[in-house]
């Protein structure tokens, strides 16, 4: 019975693995499919690419890379806020080699679970209280751009009204801000609702695992108001190191005829679309997005393939990669070595644990 029970487990493991794989290829091929669909169309315009001067390139690597360190003071503020800490320097190693498996693997889970390892391993220990932190912090992330495109649509709000298909997007944007601001109140002050939830949930483990890390967060970080306030507004500065970095690509390829204004309008609600997780990293969902997004803010057609301009901050931003590929080689060989001393302290304690020994030993048979 026992046997059976572990192969019906076993089973049920490997067609769990087998469908997010295939779920993971699926999705994948449909953001393959969505660039290859813009570049056919000519909303992405890859000789505009050609346009690009180096200046531009390495000023907004420059602006994508800074936010790295800000990710990684943001985390340990997290970490500390639940009880447990890492130096900053091995968070700056874990965010970088973070952001490198992201681009390996087209996507922010692989990267989370990365750097999450890194850090249960650096810690030896509090593996669900890295898990949290980790889980809070890709929450503050996402609620950043959210805050962002909110205040943004209600400074041009104005101007969204004027077109239909901008002020329904506005609409919803303010819906889940109200949302989110009383969800989280309410899930502040009385933690415990989530039990019953996570209780008809159960069906779902993954839904009602989420669920009630999400109880185990809200328990460890309400307590530490001060740090939530710095972490979101650390977050809200990786956004905003985004939006410029965007700007910096459009103002080089003098695409279409919109404004500077109009771009740090249209950045801040793309990246709310492309954090839908419909293809991996937002890929061809992002692009489509702030293509449709320029048009409704263009006060005459003009064609432009506004595509081109995310395309190539989403090019550029694969080039955060690099410091990850230093990070990596850099954390293994100090791990190693320290690994090392302690192995040689350890002998060289237990040699000096064994000579008193050794002594009391032989004077006793003399």
């Amino acid at each position: 019975m026992e046997s059976r029970e572990h192969a019906r487990v076993e089973a049920r493991s490997q067609a769990s693995t087998a469908r997010r794989w295939l779920i993971g290829l699926a999705r994948t091929a449909l953001g393959v499919a969505l660039l290859a669909a813009l570049v056919f169309w000519g909303q992405i315009d890859l000789r505009a690419l050609l346009e690009l001067t180096p200046l531009a390139v390495v000023t907004c690597l420059a602006i994508l890379l800074v936010s790295i360190p800000v990710a990684a003071v943001r985390w340990g503020i997290l970490l500390r806020a639940v009880g447990t800490s890492i130096r900053v320097v091995d968070l700056l190693h874990f965010v970088a080699i973070g952001v490198l498996t992201n681009v390996l693997l087209l996507g922010s889970i692989g990267g989370d679970a990365i750097r999450g390892l890194y850090a249960w391993r650096a810690l030896g220990h509090s593996g669900s209280r890295v898990a949290v932190s980790i889980l809070a912090d890709r929450i503050f992330g996402l609620l950043a751009v959210l805050f962002m495109s909110l205040i943004f649509s209600v400074l041009d709000w104005h101007r969204m009204q004027q077109v239909p298909a901008l002020a329904a997007l506005g609409t919803s944007i303010f819906a889940a801000a109200a949302a989110c601001v009383v969800g989280g109140g309410v899930l502040f002050a009385v933690p415990d609702l989530t039990r019953s939830l996570e209780a008809r949930l159960l069906r779902w483990a993954r839904v009602a695992r989420l669920v009630s890390e999400l109880r185990k967060m809200i328990l460890m970080l309400r307590t530490s108001p001060l740090a939530l306030s710095a972490a979101f507004a650390l977050a809200l500065v990786t956004q905003i190191l985004a939006v410029l970095a965007v700007v910096v690509l459009a103002e080089t390829l003098k695409i279409g005829a919109l404004s500077v204004a109009d771009y740090m309008f249209a950045v801040p609600l793309t990246l709310v679309v492309n954090a839908l997780p419909l293809t991996p990293s937002g890929i061809g969902v992002g692009e489509a997005a702030f293509d449709q997004i320029c048009r409704w803010l263009e006060p005459t057609p003009t064609g432009a393939a506004y595509s081109s301009i995310f395309f190539a901050f989403r090019l550029v931003s694969t080039l955060t990669c690099i410091p990850g590929l230093v990070s990596l080689a850099v954390y293994r060989n100090s791990a190693r070595s320290a690994s090392t001393t302690e192995g040689v302290a350890g002998c060289d304690k237990t040699e000096s644990e064994r000579a008193p020994a050794l002594r009391t030993r032989s004077s006793t048979d003399r």
